[in-house]
């Protein structure tokens, strides 16, 4: 697939192949550690460790990416996406959130966990959809790559 065949709203799923990605997939038992979301440009927007919520160039990724769309987004959808990530650039990561996914995962226990404006990949991407009205994954309050990737909303259109 090449870049100029994405689609704005879609999601970039990532398999990652960097020593930090082993724990992910140890955890989620998947081969995706990421998800960015597609904003046009040879652009992606992304919530990373690290480093504040912002802007990618999708090349960075060229080789290990799966691309995901949600085929029946209207354009006002795919506009009221495109404004909640955007307001949401610059905003911080949440690790505790990640310690928690990691507890739901190794240990299939549910903590509590308080919503903050803080997010990960994966809650940045679900909340954006929800602000358009879809909820990719109604049955996890904080979904994770792997759990997007399984949404009945989403179709998996090609690899970058």
């Amino acid at each position: 697939m090449r870049a100029s065949e994405l689609q704005i709203a879609d999601l970039v799923f990532i398999r990652g192949n960097r020593l930090l990605d082993l724990p992910v997939k140890m955890f989620t038992q998947s081969k995706y550690t990421h998800v960015a979301g597609y904003c046009g440009t040879g652009l992606v927007i992304e919530a990373q460790g690290l480093r504040e919520t912002g802007f990618e160039a999708l090349s960075t990724y060229k080789g290990v990416v799966d691309v995901y769309r949600h085929p029946h987004l209207t354009q006002t959808q795919k506009q009221d996406i495109m404004a909640f990530v955007h307001k949401e650039v610059g905003g911080r990561y949440d690790y505790l959130l990640l310690g928690w996914e990691a507890v739901r995962h190794v240990f299939g226990v549910f903590l509590p966990h308080l919503k903050t404006k803080r997010r990960i990949c994966s809650t940045l991407w679900a909340d954006a959809y929800k602000s358009a009205g879809v909820n990719l994954c109604p049955q996890h309050t904080y979904p994770t790559p792997s759990d997007l990737t399984k949404s009945t909303y989403l179709k998996k259109v090609g690899t970058y």
